[in-house]
C-alpha cells in the first residue's frame, strides 16, 4: 500500500501531526494529487545533485500539467484553479533553486515514515499516544495528570470562595442588625445583657470562629495550591520547554524538523488560566477583608505573600511562553537554517504559547540582537549588529493557522558592523 494511503487511514491524533508538516513551501494538497509519483522519486539524492534535482523538478511540472488536465476533463473548476496556483508557486520559489523544494519533500517523507513507524509501535505494544501524533513519555502523563488536579483544585476553590462570602454576610448582617438595635456591648460578656441577646451573641460568636476557620483553610489550600503551580511550571518551562528548544537548535543545523508547539501551548494556556482564576480569587480575600476583619486574621497576615506569589509566577511563565517560534530564515527559504549576516534579509516567527483572545492586538513587540549587551561591548574586537527597518509589531491571531498569538517579522537587514575596541 502506498505511504500516503497508510497515512489517511491513521487515527485523528496522528493526522492532526501530518497536517503540521505542509504548508505553502510543499502544499498538501500537491501531496495528495500527486501521492505515488512523489513517492516513487529519490528526493534525498536529489536534494544533493543539482543535476538530478532540476530533472526531478521539471518532471514534477509535467505531472502537476497532467494532473491538471485530467481535472480539465472532470470539470473540476475548484481543483484546477487550485493546481495552477500551485504551479505558479513553485516555479516562481523553485525554478532557479530546485534543489530546495527536494529537500523540503525528502523531509516530509521522512517525517512521514517516522510517523507511521510511531503509530505501528504504539499499535503493537498498546501504548497511548498523545493526540498530536507522539508518545507521551510517563513523565508527561505525569504532567498532564498534576495540570488536571490543579484545574480541579481551583474550581473547588471557586466554591469554597462562595462559602466564605456567603457566610461572611450572613455574619455581617447579623453583626449590624445586633449593633443597629443597641442589643450589642462593649463587653460581650456582660451580666447586663438579656438571655436573648446573649444567646444571639453566642451565636454570633459561633460564626465568626467558623468563618475564622474558613479563612484559614482557604488561605492554606491557596498556598499549598500556588506551591504546586510552581512545581508544574518548573516542569513546562525548565523541562519540556527548554527540550523544544534543544531540538529547534538542532532543526537549524540540519536536524529534523522540531515539533509542533500546539501541546505546549495547550498546557501552558491551561495553566496560565489557573493562575489568573486564582489571583482573582486572592483579590476577592482582599475585598472581604476590607469589609469584614478581625484581630488574628489570617487574609491580613497571608494575603500579601501569596498575591506578590502569584504574580511572580504569572509573570515568569508569560516570560517563558513567548518564543521565537521560526528562528531567523531567507524571505523565500523558510525551511533553510539562516547565518545572519550584513546585506541579506531574513524573517522570523515569534509566538506566545498562551492562548488567551483577550490579548489580541494587545501586545506590541520589539525584534532585536540578544547580544547588544554591555558585556558584549566590553570585549576586544566585539562586533555590534543593529537591525534596521520595521523592527516593531502586535501580536494577533490572523498571522497564525491555529489561532495562536504571534508576529511575523519580513525582510529585516541589519546594519554594517562596527568593531568595539577595548582600551583595556
Amino acid at each position: 500500500m502506498a505511504q500516503w494511503n497508510q497515512l489517511q487511514q491513521l487515527e485523528t491524533r496522528y493526522l492532526e501531526q501530518l497536517y503540521h508538516l505542509y504548508s505553502d513551501s510543499f502544499p498538501m494538497e500537491l501531496r495528495q494529487f500527486l501521492a505515488p509519483w512523489i513517492e516513487s522519486q529519490d528526493w534525498a539524492y536529489a536534494a544533493n545533485k543539482e543535476s538530478h534535482a532540476t530533472l526531478v523538478f521539471h518532471n514534477l511540472l509535467g505531472e502537476i500539467d497532467q494532473q491538471y488536465s485530467r481535472f480539465l476533463q472532470e470539470n473540476n473548476v475548484l481543483y484546477q484553479h487550485n493546481l495552477r496556483r500551485i504551479k505558479q508557486h513553485l516555479q516562481s520559489k523553485y525554478l532557479e533553486k530546485p534543489m530546495d523544494i527536494a529537500r523540503i519533500v525528502a523531509r516530509c517523507l521522512w517525517e512521514e515514515q517516522r510517523l507511521l513507524q510511531t503509530a505501528t509501535t504504539v499499535s503493537q505494544n498498546g501504548q497511548a499516544a498523545h493526540p498530536t501524533g507522539t508518545i507521551v513519555t510517563e513523565k508527561q502523563q505525569v504532567l498532564e495528570h498534576n495540570l488536571q488536579d490543579i484545574r480541579k483544585r481551583v474550581q473547588d476553590m471557586e466554591q469554597k470562595m462562595k462559602m466564605l462570602e456567603n457566610l461572611q454576610d450572613d455574619f455581617d448582617f447579623n453583626y449590624k442588625t445586633l449593633k443597629s438595635q443597641g442589643e450589642l456591648s462593649q463587653d460581650l460578656n456582660g451580666n447586663s445583657q438579656a438571655a436573648a441577646t446573649r444567646q444571639k451573641m453566642v451565636q454570633l460568636e459561633q460564626m465568626l470562629t467558623a468563618l475564622d476557620q474558613l479563612r484559614r483553610q482557604i488561605v492554606t489550600d491557596v498556598g499549598g495550591l500556588l506551591t504546586a503551580m510552581d512545581y508544574v511550571q518548573k516542569n513546562l518551562t525548565d523541562e519540556e520547554l527548554a527540550e523544544w528548544k534543544r531540538r529547534q537548535q538542532i532543526a537549524c543545523i540540519g536536524g529534523p524538523p522540531n515539533i509542533c508547539l500546539d501541546r505546549l501551548e495547550t498546557w501552558i494556556t491551561s495553566l496560565a488560566e489557573s493562575q489568573l482564576q486564582i489571583r482573582q480569587q486572592i483579590k476577592k480575600l482582599e475585598e472581604l477583608q476590607q469589609k469584614v476583619s478581625y484581630k488574628g486574621d489570617p487574609i491580613i497576615q497571608h494575603r500579601p505573600a501569596l498575591e506578590e506569589k502569584i504574580v511572580d509566577l504569572f509573570r515568569n511563565l508569560m516570560k517563558s511562553a513567548f518564543v521565537v517560534e521560526r528562528q531567523p530564515c531567507m524571505p523565500m527559504h523558510p525551511d533553510r537554517p539562516l547565518v545572519i549576516k550584513t546585506g541579506v534579509q531574513f524573517t522570523t516567527k515569534v509566538r506566545l504559547l498562551v492562548k488567551f483572545p483577550e490579548l489580541n492586538y494587545q501586545l506590541k513587540i520589539k525584534v532585536c540582537i540578544d547580544k547588544e549587551s554591555g558585556d558584549v561591548a566590553a570585549i576586544r574586537g566585539s562586533r555590534k549588529f543593529n537591525i534596521l527597518g520595521t523592527n516593531t509589531k502586535v501580536m494577533n491571531m490572523e498571522e497564525s493557522n491555529n489561532g495562536s498569538l504571534s508576529a511575523e517579522f519580513k525582510h529585516l537587514p541589519l546594519d554594517r558592523i562596527d568593531l568595539i575596541l577595548s582600551d583595556k
